[in-house]
């Protein structure tokens, strides 16, 4: 619970002004942790999903997967999905393993 914050002004949750209240604690916090140099960086990559989101593995976490199912989520069309795999992939430092890189990805325009 960051400090400052007034539990009941955050409620009720998923309403537009108490999460923009409970939002603003939690900017101000990372704020402190971090350089702002350093979240632009990170928001500028895809987000790094905790567990998979779809399909037959959804809701495992990306380390309960084999190399296999990895592979198939690196390649791909969702940024965060083959971000997350991609990640996972490079953690276990599996040198065989071949991701999907951006400039075949391709764009529609």
């Amino acid at each position: 619970m960051p400090e400052g914050l007034v539990h009941a002004i955050g409620l009720p949750a998923h309403r537009a002004m108490p999460d923009a209240y409970v939002t603003a604690h939690h900017l101000r916090d990372m704020l402190n942790e971090s350089t702002f140099e350093q979240l632009v960086k990170w928001s500028s990559k895809p987000g790094l999903l905790p567990r998979v989101p779809s399909g037959p593995e959804r809701g495992k976490s990306w380390d309960r997967l084999d190399i296999a199912a990895l592979q198939a989520f690196a390649c791909v069309r969702d940024a965060d999905v083959r971000f997350s795999a991609e990640t996972e992939l490079r953690r276990r430092g599996d040198a065989e393993v071949k991701v999907a890189d951006e400039a075949e990805q391709g764009t529609l325009l």
